[in-house]
């Protein structure tokens, strides 16, 4: 399955053939007017939000760059504790002059 890539000029096509504005939605959602036309072309949450929310799709899908989903390491980031190196060890460049 192909997924669709959503870019500014997508998203406001879309906007119109629902017979929306970005104005009304942005007034709608009790925004700065101009909350959603700037959310077309830089990060605006509040105005991304109401965008996706008045086409019914999730904002990371219409913008994956700007949400990014977190990489897990399968590990318990509370679990790991920090190591460091112990003052008497030799370091590594020191055990190849050695030789």
């Amino acid at each position: 399955m192909r997924t669709y890539r959503w870019d500014r000029h997508a998203i406001k096509a879309e906007v119109h053939r629902r017979g929306l504005t970005l104005l009304g939605i942005a007034q709608g959602a009790g925004l700065e007017p101009s909350a959603c036309k700037v959310a077309l072309r830089r990060r605006n949450y509040r105005g991304e939000a109401a965008i996706a929310a008045a086409l019914g799709i999730e904002p990371s899908v219409l913008w994956p760059d700007r949400y990014r989903r977190p990489v897990s390491s399968g590990r318990n980031p509370s679990r790991i504790q920090p190591q460091t190196a112990s003052p008497n060890a030799p370091s590594p460049l020191t055990l190849r002059g050695a030789e």
